[in-house]
This record gives structure tokens, C-alpha cells and sequence, in this order.
């Protein structure tokens, strides 16, 4: 199994700010995606790590130094 990186407090600041940009219409069917694939326990590291593939914010987060 591979092992999740951490994300960094930037990245997380980043990320956050990035999913507020989305309105809640747009938010309800990704939210609703993290939902069908993580039934059960879940932390929030899970829930980010998540964001992080759907947004696809990598390549912007080198981009910009904070990985």
C-alpha cells in the first residue's frame, strides 16, 4: 500500500482556500464522490488528500514553491 504524504501547513492553507473559491453547487457532487468512496472511518487527512487529487492542486503547489 503507498503511503499518503503529509501535506504541509501551506499546502493545506492552499487547498482550503482553493475549495472556497467552488460554491456549494459545485462543492455537493465532489463532496458527495468523497463520501461513496470513503464509507466509514475516515480522518481528515483522508478528506484532504482527496482535495488534493480532484482539484488537482500538485502541480500548481511545486509551481509555487510550497510542496
Amino acid at each position: 500500500m503507498k503511503k499518503t504524504q503529509l501535506l504541509t501547513k501551506a499546502q493545506i492553507e492552499d487547498l482550503l482556500i482553493e475549495w472556497n473559491i467552488y460554491s456549494e453547487s459545485q462543492q455537493k457532487p465532489i463532496l458527495e464522490e468523497f463520501h461513496r468512496n470513503y464509507q466509514g472511518d475516515y480522518v481528515q487527512n483522508d478528506f484532504l488528500q482527496f482535495l488534493r487529487k480532484k482539484l488537482e492542486i500538485d502541480g500548481y503547489s511545486k509551481k509555487i514553491g510550497i510542496t
